[in-house]
């Protein structure tokens, strides 16, 4: 059978026409046989939807999207559109009532807070039980019985954005003509059978149906901010001094796919602006190639959607980017388990591009967009084994750990000014893939690293010294030769046991050594230049190695592993091999304040015995 193919426009910039592409898809979805597939391929222009092997079911009426049943107006607040809409409500019996998942939402949500501020007690008492504690507290909201509706951030935004009488009127436009539903169904087909703009067409088309009353009482639908971000009022005007959040005329038809889109793709997030205020921030995906398979979304948007956390901008961003590439990578990796090997590279981005996301400012009484952007997957992923696909899942893990144990204060100015920046070096690294924001990132984290330590905030974690090879070596191969070299490897031990390993030893009260604050920030500033690194470096081992003899003096032998000339000079050779003083400065500090730690809290020691040499 001759494949169909439809043909969604991109012509918002924003997560608009992915809404209406994935509403599509959906609808082809279930409108088709189980053996049909559905794919989705961006085009440049526009996405091409294709269905293999079409086998087109019976087409009887069915709920496109939910009904969502509000708290009915009071007399005097109904317009005739209103009690219309009133007496048809009456009719439908399968509906989202708003108000009772309401309850049910604010009641996990208390259930939730609670435990967490368990956890975070727990947290700050490490010893060998934490870990198992918090995984009964994870446990315990895992097994939560009535937990809310994994589409209820969806509905909730239908209500916060204001789109909830247009949402009803395009639902009750598919439901008064469900008896001709098949005839709406193949409008909307025809809508995108062609890459040109078909709207004026199919307008027509449905004029005539209802001047021969195929069709009854179609309500055209506006094109609302929640599925048009850049389309409402003063947004596109020559001469616009502000925008307002009112609606611009749509296609409802169109509005219609975007809605049962967002039920498949859109996330909506609280962000915290201060202890009492929130404004809202809505992601979407972007596909590039995607098979739009029922069981694949379940495996990699709905737990996406599930495990997304944060309650500010920028961490939400860095989550969102980490968290689909991880689903992406675990889905993919189950399929090629099956099929027992890896036929060709995989890279995440090759099915999803990016995400748009839409931060949308509380004004009072309604919100408005204040903030368009888009956020690409790294490039840099690749899998060609299941050892790459482990590799990257467990580094994955560990900086969604360390990013997320990183707190932002609402309060106090002076946190929140030195974390930001940090962050949004992260976030950079991660949309940009250049490594250099990483190693921005590294160097300050290293700073807070030492402070959370010093206040025993244990569970603000260091990278981890194994994990921090494996990702710098797949994000360039030629790092590999860097970490093979004796006196890189030597001089980033050093680096570690005068910061943050004798930092852990000061906390436990078992501290040897003098503990060299500042040295990440100085490491960086000196890379710039071959000559300061290697003065900076000579100075820094001149005064470990006599550090290290005076107490070895003072404990009859017992010392810390020296630093050789051999080591300095292996450092030299590095820098002229690549050309590049500053990615070895950098290298160092990254690698140095790595560290692998036992789960009892306790580190390897970096004191030896050598009384008997």
């Amino acid at each position: 059978m001759v494949d169909e193919k439809y043909y969604v426009l991109k012509d918002s910039g924003t997560y608009s026409n992915t809404l209406e592409t994935y509403g599509l898809a959906e609808l082809l979805t279930k409108i088709n046989s189980s053996e049909s597939k559905v794919f989705i391929e961006d085009k440049g222009m526009y996405y091409e939807i294709t269905v293999n092997n079409p086998q087109r079911v019976e087409i009887t009426y069915f709920d496109i999207f939910p009904y969502l049943k509000t708290k009915e107006k009071k007399e005097k607040q109904k317009d005739k559109d209103i009690l219309d809409n009133d007496n048809i409500e009456k009719e439908i019996t399968n509906y989202i009532d708003i108000e009772e998942e309401k309850i049910r939402n604010k009641k996990y949500s208390e259930f939730v807070k609670s435990i967490n501020q368990q956890k975070n007690e727990a947290r700050k008492k490490e010893n060998p039980e934490t870990e198992s504690t918090l995984n009964q507290f994870d446990k315990k909201i895992k097994e939560y019985e009535d937990k809310p509706r994994n589409d209820w951030d969806v509905i909730m935004s239908v209500s916060i954005l204001k789109a909830i009488d247009t949402y009803k009127n395009i639902y009750i436009n598919l439901f008064r003509n469900k008896e001709n539903f098949k005839v709406l169904v193949d409008c909307i087909l025809e809508l995108y059978k062609t890459p040109d703009e078909n709207r004026d067409i199919i307008k027509k088309k449905l004029n005539q149906y209802k001047k021969n009353k195929v069709l009854v009482d179609i309500k055209e639908a506006a094109s609302l901010q929640l599925y048009n971000p850049s389309m409402v009022k003063g947004a596109h005007s020559s001469k616009a001094n502000g925008i307002t959040p009112k609606a611009k005329d749509g296609f409802w038809l169109n509005e219609c796919m975007k809605i049962l889109g967002s039920y498949n793709s859109m996330i909506m997030k609280q962000v915290k602006v201060s202890s009492k205020d929130s404004d809202n921030k809505i992601y979407v995906f972007d596909v590039n190639k995607f098979n739009w398979d029922i069981e694949k979304k379940k495996a990699i948007f709905n737990e996406f959607k599930t495990n997304l956390k944060g309650y500010t901008s920028i961490k939400l961003d860095i989550n969102s980017i980490l968290l689909i590439t991880k689903q992406l990578i675990k889905y993919h990796s189950s399929v090629v388990e099956k099929a027992s090997a890896y036929r060709r590279k995989y890279r995440p981005k090759d099915e999803v591009k990016g995400l748009y996301s839409v931060y949308f400012k509380n004004m009072g009484n309604a919100s408005s967009p204040v903030n368009i952007s888009y956020l690409e997957l790294p490039g840099f992923i690749e899998l060609e084994s299941s050892k790459d696909a482990d590799d990257w899942l467990s580094i994955i893990d560990e900086h969604l750990n360390i990013i997320n144990n990183i707190k932002i204060s609402l309060n106090k100015q002076d946190e929140t000014g030195s974390i930001i920046p940090l962050l949004q070096d992260y976030r950079m690294f991660l949309t940009t893939a250049d490594i250099n924001y990483f190693f921005n990132y590294v160097s300050a984290y290293s700073s807070f690293l030492m402070q959370q330590i010093s206040k025993e905030n244990y569970f603000v974690k260091p990278f981890t010294q194994k994990n921090m090879e494996v990702f710098l070596m797949k994000y360039d191969k030629k790092f590999s030769d860097i970490f093979e070299n004796e006196g890189f490897k030597n001089i980033a031990k050093a680096i570690r046991a005068s910061t943050i390993s004798e930092q852990y030893a000061k906390s436990h009260g078992k501290q040897n050594f003098d503990i060299k604050y500042g040295l990440a920030q100085n490491l960086i500033r000196k890379s710039a230049y071959k000559d300061e690194l290697i003065t900076y470096l000579s100075e820094f081992i001149v005064s470990y190695n006599q550090e290290t003899a005076r107490y070895a003096e003072k404990n009859k032998g017992i010392r810390r592993t020296t630093i050789k000339q051999q080591d300095l000079e292996d450092i030299v050779k590095l820098i002229d091999e690549f050309e590049d003083s500053s990615l070895i400065g950098k290298m160092l500090c990254a690698y140095g304040y790595s560290l692998d730690r036992k789960k009892d809290g306790k580190e390897d020691s970096e004191i030896e015995d050598v009384s008997n040499e």
